[in-house]
């Protein structure tokens, strides 16, 4: 299925630049507009002074302020911006966090480029109503 998301924008939230690399390179042949913010702290500032990303890809384990609190005051600033939490582990009590976080959706590492953009896809129709 192609995808032309040239008028969208996503933010990268993750202080790990080969990460960003890797899903800006992942949504490459969809023309969507990725930006990289490199921290929770950084993100919220983005969106309280930014014009707003039509969607965030959210990273938990991060320094300054990590994923699950930006997630939760982001939510309260901006709710109908979808926020997608990327993570590697949801073990013990991090699914827990991850679920009371308001986040929109979960995505697994490593991220696979087909299910990032099915989700993505999912995140803009739903933003949508379609």
């Amino acid at each position: 299925m192609e995808f032309n998301w040239e008028d969208k924008t996503v933010a990268v939230v993750d202080d790990t630049e080969i990460n960003f690399v890797l899903i800006k390179t992942q949504l490459r042949k969809t023309k969507v507009n990725v930006i990289w913010i490199r921290n929770g702290h950084d993100a919220i500032e983005f969106i309280k002074n930014e014009t707003k990303p039509d969607l965030l890809l959210m990273d938990i384990r991060m320094p300054v302020l990590d994923g699950i609190q930006a997630t939760k005051q982001i939510k309260q600033i901006a709710p109908d911006i979808p926020i997608v939490i990327q993570t590697a582990s949801v073990m013990g009590d991090a699914y827990e966090e991850i679920s009371r976080s308001g986040c929109d959706d979960v995505i697994f590492k490593p991220i696979i480029a087909e299910k990032l953009i099915q989700m993505i896809d999912k995140q803009f129709k739903t933003k949508l109503k379609i």
